[in-house]
């Protein structure tokens, strides 16, 4: 194992090795929520395309001085959305308007209904209950969205709100980032199917599922790829397997010092050359990272498929935190997340609950997290639990980032970091 490195340096080491091209597709606008947008949108028309009424009421001419208190105007006409008013207003007249409507020009203010003596019908008189002036509740032509402002840019997570926004310009279908393919290989003599019983010498592939509804809730496509024996020309297989079908390549057990972690080794003879191995983060000490830039075919032009290889430990526990704080960034970024988004100051908390033993190395530890009356955050952490423990995990929704040779003290504030299946993307 190399030099171990901090968990800050890791993080930004698998940022910087996102430099290939990121492929994109198309989807029907529903079919798009969830994903990120893939190139920018601006405004080619401005918001709103004319003047509106902002009230239901009466449109009338206020002139610069306004219309005083018990002014009667006869009701000439009517606008309603979808049915603008064809004709003029003159001084002395009304028309009835609904909110949305299209304001006539020759009219400059609007009234609202419950400021007069009430709806009236065409040919009828209206008095104002309260002084009007001169521009009052209209919403003038550009005053929302000026053409070409942004309206949304590409890496925008597509909520139904963006849907909405997408649908008012019309854009059917979404171009979109692809889902990066993730291939997960648990390894190891003692990983048995979870559809069997374990010997007492056996675990059954949970950290395998783990993951995969972990790559799901980031945004990546998982599949399985099954386990690997420690027999080198099953590792070598399975890996070569998952190289050649997978963005992203995420192995189980096998990159520590045993004597039968094999799989570091083979993945350098299949061309993976490593960024990483080792970091100093409990748990997940042995995490290994490393990348394949795919030459097949391209041209000299063209920016080129890598393929990302992550060795995460075999305990639950390490597995789950390392892909969390490393895994779920660059899965983001292959999803068209933009940088400054991962870079972005995680939440802070004070820390409560049962008090941490300093680490020379960060600790990640599950956390549940509350809110005081006075909106300050507060990190509840459980009892410390081995990392094989497959069950702690359960007991937090979040990790509280424990910086190294730090001592739990009171109102300690540490930075807190959510699974990936409590927040949609963040870290």
């Amino acid at each position: 194992m190399a030099e171990l490195i901090s968990l800050d340096e890791a993080r930004d080491l698998v940022r910087r090795a996102v430099d290939t091209m990121v492929d994109l597709e198309s989807l029907t606008l529903l079919e798009s929520r969830g994903r990120r947008l893939a190139q920018d949108y601006q405004a080619d028309t401005p918001w709103p395309a004319t003047d509106r009424s902002a009230m239901d009421g009466y449109a009338v001419r206020a002139g610069a001085s306004g219309l005083p208190v018990g002014t009667r105007l006869e009701v000439v006409g009517a606008c309603l959305a979808g049915h603008p008013f064809a004709g003029e207003v003159a001084d002395g007249e009304a028309i009835l308007i609904m909110t949305g409507a299209v304001v006539p020009a020759t009219v400059d203010a609007v009234v609202a209904v419950e400021n007069t003596s009430g709806y009236v019908d065409e040919g009828q008189t209206v008095e104002l209950t309260q002084e009007v002036s001169r521009a009052a509740n209209i919403r003038p032509v550009g005053s929302e969205v000026e053409v070409g402002d942004l309206l949304l840019g590409a890496g925008t997570r597509i909520g139904a709100a963006e849907i909405g926004a997408l649908a008012v310009l019309g854009i059917d279908p979404v171009p979109v980032f692809r889902r990066p393919l993730v291939a997960v290989l648990a390894t190891g003599d003692e990983v048995v199917d979870i559809a069997k019983v374990p010997a007492s010498h056996q675990v059954r592939n949970s950290n395998a599922y783990a993951l995969a509804a972990q790559v799901q809730a980031c945004g990546g496509e998982p599949f399985l790829l099954g386990i690997a024996k420690d027999d080198e020309h099953e590792l070598r297989a399975k890996l070569t397997d998952g190289l050649d079908r997978a963005d992203v390549l995420l192995t189980i057990g096998g990159v520590s010092k045993g004597s039968h972690d094999l799989v570091h080794d083979i993945l350098g003879e299949l061309g993976i050359e490593r960024v990483f191995h080792g970091v100093k983060l409990k748990p997940g000490k042995p995490a290994y990272f490393g990348s394949r830039l795919d030459t097949a075919g391209a041209k000299v032009t063209e920016l080129r498929r890598k393929t990302f290889v992550f060795g995460l430990p075999g305990n639950p526990a390490s597995t789950f935190t390392v892909f969390d704080l490393l895994v779920r960034p660059l899965i983001a970024l292959l999803s068209g997340a933009p940088d400054e988004e991962l870079a972005a100051e995680p939440l802070r908390a004070r820390v409560a609950g049962v008090p941490f033993k300093k680490n020379w190395r960060e600790q990640a530890v599950p956390t549940s997290l509350r809110c005081e009356s006075d909106g300050t955050l507060i990190a509840e952490l459980g009892p410390s639990k081995p990392s094989g423990d497959p069950f702690g995990l359960t007991k937090g929704k979040a990790y509280a980032l424990i910086p190294p040779d730090t001592e739990a003290t009171a109102d300690l504030v540490l930075p807190v970091v959510f699974y990936a299946d409590y927040e949609s993307y963040g870290v």
